[in-house]
């Protein structure tokens, strides 16, 4: 049986045998990465529409079933995409190379919007597994199923949505304005090809022959409703007549060549100058308030935990899941001297890990030198990008005492009068998230 639970970004993990990804089972990181190359502009899209809104749609909930583990996480059987958003603006290195310069660019100042604030929890639907999501997810995906599944809205059903939220369309504004002047009918309004009558009231040359123009996204007569109309219905008629097709206003110089030839007893003359016109509407209930808040800037909020809660582990080690449970947990500002000597634990111990997994041989065991031959393996698998090794490369730099570093990291440990700070640490888990990503990749 199905049941609503909120559950941590961190928690959740991208389904790699989601039909998005062409290779299945490839692992966190490029199931990630494969659905931002195939989706591009359209993740940043989704990206900005998360952080304009500070989250993900709630009246369209994830559908997660568990994964079996220990961690209590949970795989993203509906709504991958919105995880890989969410990862996307957590850590947007994590798509270096998977797309458009222009598209990371855009993402990686999202990114700074997004960690002011971040998402702490996503309302989900938690399934057994994929057998009871399956109705849903082919529901949600195969079309409009004779009215069983999402039915989209036409062109004037997203006016008349528009319409009560902000600002209508100028084109519906128009066709309001006709009906109001009893002179189109209901019936008549649905015989009217919207979208070439809009292509053409979108057309300030045709406005102009017709005797409006837009003040602030409202449309305004420049001459008497009744001369307006009547040019109005001149276009009106043409359009549901057949006798101008959208083949004939495709392109800007059909379209003003359909300017051009509207006779002149229908051709308006302004009575009013340019500004001066009187609106006839298209504002809605909720176009004040959208731009109130729209004035109101969030309040920065830093994050209190050293490890982000989007940040997926597959941590495998008994112990080092343990300490990653306890940096999840301790407060940053409370637990100052704690965290740090954690994290440099958590670092050392993590790519201990890795070296016998990998049957690596460092020359010593000095912490910088183990990051080095880590990183340097992580690369050659193609499980990080040289831009991503940077700053684990500065980290170990010896020159790096005051930045980001393993000797910082080693003071904090062996020197009573270096004290951490919460920023610096904050700093440090940021620079190193893609190699502690890559060493515990699931």
């Amino acid at each position: 049986m199905s049941e609503t639970l909120s559950i941590r970004p961190a928690d959740l993990l991208i389904d790699e045998q989601n039909p998005r990804i062409p290779l299945p089972n490839a692992g966190q990181h490029k199931a990630l990465q494969s659905l931002a190359n195939l989706q591009q502009s359209k993740l940043q899209k989704l990206a900005e529409h998360i952080v304009a809104n500070h989250g993900t749609n709630p009246a369209d909930l994830p559908i997660v079933m568990p994964f079996k583990d220990d961690l209590d996480r949970y795989v993203v059987l509906e709504g991958n995409r919105r995880l890989a958003a969410l990862r996307s603006l957590e850590n947007p290195e994590l798509l270096v190379n998977s797309v458009d310069p222009v598209v990371l660019k855009a993402i990686r100042r999202l990114s700074k919007l997004y960690l002011a604030s971040p998402i702490e929890q996503l309302m989900c639907l938690v399934v057994k597994n994929r057998e009871e999501a399956r109705p849903w997810i082919e529901l949600r995906h195969t079309g409009m199923n004779e009215g069983a599944g999402i039915v989209p809205w036409g062109t004037e059903e997203s006016g008349r949505f528009k319409s009560r939220t902000g600002v209508l369309p100028i084109a519906s504004q128009a066709l309001n304005f006709l009906e109001g002047q009893r002179s189109l009918t209901p019936e008549e309004r649905k015989k009217i090809p919207v979208t070439s009558f809009k292509r053409l009231i979108d057309t300030p040359e045709v406005r102009a022959k017709l005797g409006l123009e837009v003040q602030s996204g409202n449309l305004a007569l420049l001459a008497d409703a009744k001369t307006v109309s009547k040019a109005l219905l001149y276009v009106v008629n043409r359009l549901s007549s057949g006798k101008t097709k959208v083949t004939d206003i495709y392109t800007r110089t059909q379209r003003l060549d359909f300017a051009n030839k509207i006779p002149a007893d229908v051709a308006v003359t302004p009575k009013l100058g340019a500004g001066q016109g009187t609106t006839i509407g298209g504002v809605g209930k909720g176009a004040v308030h959208s731009k109130g808040r729209a004035g109101v800037a969030k309040s920065t909020k830093l994050r209190d935990r050293l490890v982000p809660r989007d940040c997926t582990l597959n941590v495998t080690d008994p112990r080092v899941r343990q300490i990653e449970g306890e940096l999840r947990r301790l407060s940053l500002s409370d637990y100052t001297n704690a965290v740090s000597i954690l994290f440099r634990v958590f670092i050392e111990l993590s790519a201990d890990c890795h070296i016998t997994k990998a049957s690596l041989s460092p020359k010593d065991e000095k912490l910088s030198t183990k990051l080095l031959v880590v990183t340097a393996d992580l690369i050659a698998k193609n499980k990080m990008t040289s831009a991503q090794a940077a700053p684990v490369r500065l980290q170990c730099h010896k020159d790096s005492f005051l930045a980001p570093s393993t000797a910082l990291m080693n003071e904090y440990v062996h020197n009573r009068f270096i004290i951490p700070a919460v920023g610096d640490l904050r700093t440090y888990w940021d620079n190193l998230q893609p190699f502690i990503s890559a060493v515990w990749a699931p």
